[in-house]
């Protein structure tokens, strides 16, 4: 082989190693990664955008990262969770909260927009307190068929809470029936008629 054809691959090669670092700065360049600006270091990819603040209002606890069986995680969210002026109603320790037989109206929105409202009313059948999840579930005949409804006391879907009638005492039209679960009510369809007059009765 002549002396031409081997210096013909080494002056190619040490003309492209002499390009090549002109070219990856110019499209560093370019490009934006190799700027010092500020934008350019908070996101590279793109020069011209424009990083917004934090919309936190406050910054989670430092125990949060690590919540002991998610007690942390729940003590935080009923501390920061708006809560329902209707939450009390269903409090344990509350003196003026509704027992179990307690008939209710609740209005709840149809749709995300709020123009229109579809009402429900029933028996108190039990209570599942949770803080922020607190739920309760209610009970109706509707065309002598029974329909159950639950509802979460903090959804910003539900407009009102009407107490139509509360159980009070084991005397009235409407007594307490001293149970944390009425359940039993549905194989019961007498009292749900018993309880239906008595609100008849006491709206008169």
């Amino acid at each position: 082989m002549s002396r031409s054809a081997v210096a013909v691959p080494r002056l190619f090669a040490q003309a492209i190693n002499a390009v090549r670092p002109s070219a990856a700065a110019s499209t560093s360049t370019s490009r934006g990664f190799a700027t010092s600006s500020a934008s350019s270091s908070s996101y590279p990819f793109n020069p011209s955008a424009l990083t917004l603040p934090s919309t936190v209002s406050s910054p989670p606890p430092a125990n949060l990262i690590s919540p002991k069986k998610g007690w942390s995680l729940i003590t935080h969210l009923n501390r920061s969770t708006p809560q329902s002026p209707y939450l009390p109603l269903f409090g344990r320790r509350n003196k003026d909260r509704l027992r179990t037989g307690s008939v209710i109206t609740v209005l709840t929105y149809t749709d995300p927009t709020k123009k229109s409202v579809s009402p429900f009313s029933g028996v108190l059948m039990g209570i599942k307190r949770g803080g922020v999840d607190t739920s309760f579930r209610l009970r109706n005949i509707v065309n002598k068929v029974g329909v159950e409804m639950s509802f979460k006391v903090n959804s910003p879907l539900i407009k009102e809470i009407k107490v139509v009638k509360k159980a009070e005492g084991r005397t009235g039209g409407v007594r307490d029936l001293r149970r944390a679960k009425v359940n039993y009510l549905r194989d019961r369809p007498s009292m749900m008629t018993g309880i239906a007059s008595a609100i008849k009765a006491s709206k008169r």
